[in-house]
């Protein structure tokens, strides 16, 4: 995927900030619902409820884990005069509701002046620099990404999420999947096409597991992202994380002894890791995870990956939704006393729950 531009982002923000800050003086509601040319305020608001109904609340499961919407946070990318952010609102605790037009989120300041839990940001449409870091639990886009000309501002924002949300956070964003639409930079009507491999793409760049995808080749493009609870390094940093691993394990001094309690373990579970030579000490880990459906091994460094207690042993909890594979523990060093990297070699592995007897 080609991510090259030749247009300044900040010249296609200020164009796209324009021309909907135009269009909500001529007609806002039409703009952002083009149903009709005329809304009754009654109708313009049901019919946001409607999409909340049908593109959100329809996937708890996805969504929300083993959290109730009531205690969730979310950011909306797009929210116009606030015609789903009303009812975004009604079901979680707090919405962050982000737009590039001036005009348009002053209708939503006058739309939305009653509910309390809703947080209004006019932002410069390349990121979300207004909200801070690991803050949210879910963010949701409708029928904006179709009207941005540039992948790399989609890409920006993608990234932007990422920072946004806390491990485990989804992100369902809707985007323009036909790619027989032509797009030109100057237009911020007919945004980019993505293509299925460029959504793949995206969410590996930007850090993100692809979940799933729905109205592939159409306007409306569903894509389900979701941040790892556990940062595995991306597959397009594999080369790099290997070749550090090997100068990681050139620069090994000895080898110590590390044991798990257990040598098959489902998510969710716990094990016990002994590391005798480090009693009462933090220290890093680097591993090799190898995926169950893939080949080429995860390689990467774990800072504190655990305390040791006075017998050098430690918990370790597994993320419910680890997905099975083999983690290799190659190398350990204290952190407590900044130690060099010593030589280990021992696996655990990740099996999916149906496969390991209680």
């Amino acid at each position: 995927m080609n991510m090259n531009e030749t247009t300044p982002n900040s010249e296609i923000a200020s164009r796209m900030e324009q021309d909907w800050d135009a269009r909500a003086r001529e007609n806002a509601e039409f703009y952002i619902a083009t149903g009709k040319e005329r809304w009754s305020r009654e109708d313009f608001f049901r019919g946001g409820a409607i999409n909340v109904e049908n593109d959100i609340l329809v996937d708890p499961e996805l969504i929300a884990l083993d959290k109730k919407f009531s205690r969730m946070r979310v950011i909306e990318i797009g929210c116009g005069a606030g015609r789903m952010t009303r009812a975004i609102a009604s079901a979680f605790a707090a919405v962050h509701a982000v737009d590039i037009s001036t005009e348009m989120i002053a209708l939503a300041r006058r739309n939305l002046s009653d509910l309390p839990n809703v947080f209004l940001h006019k932002n410069n449409g390349v990121d979300l620099s207004g909200l801070p870091s690991h803050s949210s639990d879910f963010a949701f886009s409708f029928i904006v990404f179709q009207h941005i000309p540039s992948r790399d501002v989609i890409e920006n924002y993608i990234r932007e999420v990422h920072r946004c949300l806390k491990p485990g956070g989804i992100f369902k964003f809707q985007v323009q999947g036909d790619m027989t639409v032509e797009s030109a930079q100057e237009d911020t009507w007919m945004g980019v096409p993505i293509s299925l491999e460029d959504a793949r793409a995206l969410a590996g760049l930007c850090g993100f597991e692809f979940l799933r995808s729905s109205g592939e080749g159409s306007q409306y493009f569903w894509l389900w992202f979701r941040k790892p609870k556990t940062e595995w390094i991306p597959k397009a940093l594999r080369h790099a994380a290997l070749e550090m691993l090997k100068r990681v394990r050139k620069a090994l001094q000895k080898r110590v002894t590390l044991a798990f309690s257990v040598q098959k373990i489902r998510p969710g579970e716990t094990y016990i890791v002994r590391i005798p030579a480090f009693p009462g000490q933090v220290v890093d880990i680097s591993y090799e995870y190898s995926p169950a459906n893939e080949a080429a091994p995860v390689i990467g460094v774990v800072v504190e990956w655990c305390q040791l207690d006075s017998r050098g042993e430690a918990l370790i909890p597994v993320p419910v939704d680890h997905p099975p594979g083999r983690v290799r523990i190659t190398g350990v060093r204290s952190r407590t006393r900044q130690g060099r990297w010593c030589r280990t070699d021992n696996t655990i592995e990740v099996a999916p729950s149906e496969l390991v007897s209680p």
